[in-house]
């Protein structure tokens, strides 16, 4: 236990570091493809969650408008 902590903090320490780090053309090619296999898994959950709050805020926004609208035809009635 008190090793792994001991290992933890060596690499903490080591990774610490004020130079900037430019990615080599392998990593960014890994970088891409590990986020598009992220997005396939996550890409469904995105769209359900958007279907669930699409209405809600599609309406509220419609009340929104129509009660500005109805502030300004009183304003003018005035």
């Amino acid at each position: 236990m008190m090793r792994g902590i001991v290992m933890l903090l060596a690499i903490w320490a080591l990774a610490c570091t004020s130079r900037q780090v430019e990615p080599t053309r392998q990593s960014r090619k890994t970088i891409d493809t590990l986020f598009q296999a992220q997005v396939l898994v996550l890409q469904p959950k995105m769209d359900s969650l958007c279907q669930v709050t699409f209405d809600s805020l599609f309406q509220a926004s419609v009340d929104s408008i129509l009660k500005e609208r109805k502030q300004e035809m009183k304003k003018l009635m005035e």
